[in-house]
């Protein structure tokens, strides 16, 4: 597990937690409407929000990894502002052509409610906050329920390359578990957040930082364990944060798998690294459009036979995420590299560049 190329284990952390959060929908629709097959959620309640939590885990391992390529080729480059870019044009075409389909079509997939999905009677400048990923500063529903992890994650990236240089660094690796103990510490204190109106975002920096730990880990300790337990021990993290899905036990399952992914060896089966490789490309385009593929083939269809409703379901969340990453999400990735390589070679490195930032750490 390194910077220098894909990680079967990652891809396949990755596909579960969109796979949770998408099973976890589909069930509380079933749920809501009183199927004989779905009575209770029960214990599968947050499952969907432990798949969001993966994400958080996973996504801050794979930046460390991505800024380090960034130190790698472009050493003595500023790398910041590049960075961000990169990460500006990733998330926010696809996420803003989602928020503009919902609002034009005007698909009701802002709530999931007694079996029945419903819109969010929003204004222009509440669809503006959706469109900069702002909701949870501008206290805004989100048009689709997915979107709400977005902006959590947009305003961590402000963050990452500072937290990346810290973990790197001889002398302050250490501010890493102390950042994590203490952000832990305010978000347990949630009333007093509340009262003072503190972002939400707080209560989600432990997830981000355990990503950290486990970037840290890839460099110092590792027990290479069999590959075969690492799809166990997800399994049992899972249950543990299921048992009893508060705060405080989502800081400690997050730091657990920090700490537990690095242990094992790569995946090494040809079929399921395979399978989850394509899961995880197109992970962000099924996270997005799943919940309009569950309203399309559950609600707008008129009267249509059961087996029909769920081949509209698995052809749409396979066929549009695919079509959309092909379409749009690549092009822009490819658009947002060449404009953080002409950032690279337009600001002034001294004070951008990691180099001169790692030298006053250290």
């Amino acid at each position: 597990m390194n910077a220098s190329q894909e990680n079967s284990n990652l891809d396949f952390l990755r596909s579960c937690a969109v796979l949770f959060v998408v099973a976890f929908h589909v069930l509380l629709l079933f749920e809501h409407r009183h199927s004989p097959y779905v009575s209770r959620l029960g214990f599968f309640h947050s499952m969907g929000q432990w798949g969001v939590l993966i994400f958080f885990v996973h996504t801050s391992l794979v930046l460390m990894f991505s800024l380090e390529r960034l130190l790698l080729n472009f050493p003595g480059k500023p790398y910041y502002i590049p960075f961000l870019t990169r990460r500006v044009f990733r998330i926010f075409p696809l996420s803003m052509f989602i928020v503009l389909v919902v609002t034009l079509l005007g698909i009701p997939v802002a709530y999931l409610s007694g079996g029945t999905f419903t819109a969010a009677h929003l204004h222009w400048p509440d669809i503006v906050s959706n469109l900069l990923l702002l909701q949870n500063l501008t206290h805004t529903d989100s048009v689709i329920i997915p979107l709400w992890s977005l902006p959590f994650e947009m305003q961590m990236y402000l963050f990452l390359p500072v937290l990346f240089l810290l973990v790197r660094s001889r002398r302050y690796a250490w501010a890493i578990p102390l950042l994590w103990a203490a952000f832990a510490f305010v978000g347990s204190h949630g009333g007093w957040m509340e009262r003072h109106g503190v972002t939400d975002l707080i209560i989600f920096v432990p997830c981000f930082l355990s990503g950290i730990v486990a970037y840290k880990l890839t460099k110092t300790w590792r027990l290479r364990l069999p590959a075969f337990l690492w799809p166990i021990a997800l399994g049992v993290l899972t249950v543990f944060y299921l048992d009893e899905p508060t705060y405080q036990r989502a800081w400690y399952s997050c730091l657990m798998l920090g700490v537990a992914i690095p242990q094992f060896q790569e995946m090494t089966n040809r079929i399921s690294r395979k399978t989850f490789q394509v899961i995880a490309r197109y992970s962000y385009g099924i996270y997005l459009t799943h919940f309009i593929c569950i309203w399309l083939a559950f609600q707008a269809v008129g009267s249509v036979s059961g087996w029909l409703r769920w081949a509209i379901l698995l052809i749409t969340v396979s066929v549009l995420p695919y079509l959309l990453y092909h379409l749009l999400e690549k092009p822009m990735m490819r658009i947002g590299e060449r404009v953080a390589a002409a950032l690279r070679d337009w600001l002034e490195p001294p004070f951008f560049s990691a180099a001169s930032a790692e030298s006053a750490i250290d």
